[in-house]
């Protein structure tokens, strides 16, 4: 009985890891007039695709200019993140808004 529950262990906790490790942050940097910080998505078990997420990035932000991150200049930036599926889903512009206003993000 003992064999089988380490057995069980040994298979399942690596696939639960690598299901978490599939997710993929996307880091992107924002410059405003007044300010310049780095947006970070932690996308976890969804994966919307980086341009959507740099889209949804520079909707929230107008009249900034979106570029990708570089840890040379974005290191010390103050970070918005956003995670996970509720996190993600409540960062997208507009449609987030709606879908966390029906269903709750949180």
């Amino acid at each position: 009985m003992k064999s089988r529950k380490l057995w069980c262990i040994a298979v399942l906790v690596p696939s639960f890891l690598a299901s978490e490790a599939q997710g993929t942050d996307y880091l992107f940097h924002v410059s405003c007039q007044n300010t310049n910080l780095v947006v970070e998505w932690k996308t976890g078990d969804i994966n919307p695709g980086r341009e959507l997420l740099r889209v949804s990035t520079s909707t929230k932000y107008p009249n900034c200019t979106v570029s990708d991150y570089n840890q040379a200049r974005d290191r010390n930036l103050p970070r918005e993140t956003y995670e996970h599926v509720a996190g993600v889903i409540a960062g997208i512009t507009l449609i987030g808004t709606i879908i966390c206003h029906f269903f709750g993000c949180g």
